[in-house]
């Protein structure tokens, strides 16, 4: 796991009982268990991206999420201000979307993903010089520039477009015993991870910076 300089999300508030995440009730309309489930490779993909510490407030937001009122509402506004503009879009839709969680969960992951996608549509035509990569999907600006980022760094990408973001916009499949086909910790995971991602690849890549200025 990995700590990136200028990503901290820890700086986005000062309530030391959110990183503890101690839930004083449980949600009632539906199993507490059924909004924490997530798959193996998004938890792969959170643990190979995060440090320890963020991952840890991670998942204690997705557990404030099914809290008492006020544990959800101020879950909510962390997100919002994690997934915080600029670029106004896609992120101001994300955040629109997170405000209905633990609820509805595809919209915000889609949203997310299309801010990644954007980055590294700027990195692939910095890093190549062909502007038809600011219309290529995210898997095949990936391909286009293997060789130009950094392994890991690619490793992360190739997972995110694979588990999260094609998944969120083609994969319409709900999982056996699931109501949805993203719970809302996988929203969670997914927020902090495409927010770390989107600062390793501003770190590298000038246009994707001045993209997210917008």
């Amino acid at each position: 796991m990995h700590e990136t300089e200028d990503f901290n999300p820890f700086d986005l508030f000062g309530d030391s009982s959110i990183e503890r995440g101690k839930l004083r009730t449980r949600l009632k309309t539906c199993p507490k268990s059924k909004y924490l489930e997530a798959s193996e490779e998004i938890i792969s993909l959170a643990k190979d991206t995060l440090s320890e510490k963020e991952l840890n407030l991670a998942e204690n937001v997705a557990k404030m999420l099914i809290g008492t009122k006020k544990d959800k509402k101020q879950a909510i506004e962390i997100l919002i201000r994690l997934v915080s503009p600029p670029p106004k879009r896609p992120l101001y839709y994300a955040q629109h979307e997170l405000r209905f969680l633990p609820r509805w969960t595809r919209d915000a992951i889609r949203y997310m993903g299309d801010y990644i996608d954007a980055l590294v549509k700027a990195m692939a035509f910095e890093f190549s010089g062909d502007k038809n990569c600011l219309k290529k999907s995210l898997g095949i600006n990936l391909k286009k520039i293997k060789s130009s980022v950094p392994p890991e760094l690619f490793n992360k990408l190739s997972r995110y477009n694979e588990f999260l973001y094609v998944a969120a916009k083609h994969d319409f499949k709900v999982p056996p015993e699931r109501e949805h086909r993203f719970t809302s910790r996988e929203v969670v995971l997914t927020a902090f991870v495409s927010m770390k991602l989107a600062s390793e690849i501003k770190n590298i890549s000038r246009m994707a910076r001045k993209y997210s200025e917008k």
